[in-house]
């Protein structure tokens, strides 16, 4: 008989888990690992405790109550997701203390806490000593869908939902835009598109405005939200992928840019520091914008090998982390690549 696995985030709408792409994908390897999985949003179902075996939760803070009810009734209890306010750089003092807090509770009522990204491990170091608990096991994705198999285009492209201006510019969308302006003076640029991804909302009204300040209209395509074989093959057709975010728990659309051979424009926050886009171009946004504007001049001056080595991407395939699933939760064992970091 196959174990009820719960699988809760506390989203608005059950729908979100069929729209974002790191639940579709770990809700599937569940259910390739023979879980019947059941989606929930509601601290409530936590409760129902002859309806489950095994509790999987995203995200920390908005988890813990799910996760403590769980352990009550004696049902093992696993978290994932990134961490982004566990960087004291990036969260006020305020959700810094509140997140530090959440996750020591957590860390206390988990079975397994399995960290996504290395910068997330980096912060926890900084607040606890705690190991035994943690694994790790980033996101993943069908590496095979992104290779690429057609003409690279002159395009850049990003995901982004427009759900506000805060949102939009976290995810550095404001100065992708004015990078891709500066750079359209550049002959070599001159004739490049840029195509922006992504649900709109009411931050699309902000990057209009910014379109039209920089006179880019002719230049700039909104898309809204595609399918997942036009994003496919977007990515594909393009040359260069911005990923200017304030912070990324781990950055999963930048992975599938990678994947698709696209040359990576990052931030270099939170997931992004990984080592996997140690050579594609970092541009500090914390750092005056002219000044890395000339060092992305430089760096773009010369041909870059956007072939990445298939080792590093293979590691990123979704077959490594369901073997870790399979490792971490079918037979509880701790992650042996932990000490390895």
């Amino acid at each position: 008989m196959k174990k009820r696995l719960l699988f809760y985030s506390s989203v608005k709408s059950l729908e979100l888990f069929k729209t974002q792409k790191f639940y579709q994908i770990d809700i599937a390897l569940l259910e390739d690992l023979g879980y019947d999985v059941w989606l929930s949003n509601r601290i409530f179902d936590s409760l129902l405790f002859w309806k489950y075996d095994i509790l999987f939760s995203y995200f920390y803070r908005y988890s813990f109550f799910t996760a403590l009810f769980a352990k009550c009734f004696g049902k093992k209890t696993y978290f994932t997701g990134g961490i982004d306010p566990l960087d004291a750089n990036y969260a006020s003092p305020f959700s810094y203390r509140i997140h530090v807090l959440f996750f020591k509770l957590c860390y206390w009522v988990a079975n397994s806490c399995i960290i996504v990204s290395q910068s997330d491990l980096k912060n926890i170091a900084k607040i606890s000593s705690l190991k035994k608990k943690l694994s790790y096991s980033e996101h993943a994705i069908n590496t095979k869908l992104f290779f690429p198999d057609t003409q690279k285009e002159k395009l850049f492209t990003t995901v982004a939902w427009m759900g506000g201006e805060g949102n939009v510019k976290r995810k550095g969308v404001d100065k992708a835009l004015r990078i891709f302006a500066e750079l359209k003076k550049m002959p070599a640029f001159a004739d490049f598109k840029f195509i922006i991804m992504g649900r709109k909302g009411e931050g699309t009204t902000f990057v209009q405005s910014i379109i039209n300040k920089y006179d880019l209209n002719d230049s700039v395509e909104l898309k809204g939200e595609v399918s997942e074989e036009d994003k496919i093959n977007l990515l594909k057709r393009s040359k260069y992928y911005f990923q200017l975010s304030l912070y990324e728990g781990f950055g999963l659309a930048a992975l599938e840019a990678l994947c698709a051979d696209n040359i990576l424009i990052h931030s270099g926050k939170g997931g992004l520091a990984n080592s996997i886009y140690a050579n594609q171009i970092l541009f500090d946004i914390d750092k005056e914008f002219e000044d890395e504007y000339l060092k992305l001049c430089d760096r773009l001056s010369f041909p870059m090998n956007r072939k990445n080595n298939d080792t590093d991407i293979n590691c990123y395939d979704i077959k490594r982390r369901k073997d870790d699933f399979r490792l971490i939760i079918v037979e509880g064992k701790s992650n042996y690549r932990l000490e390895n970091l």
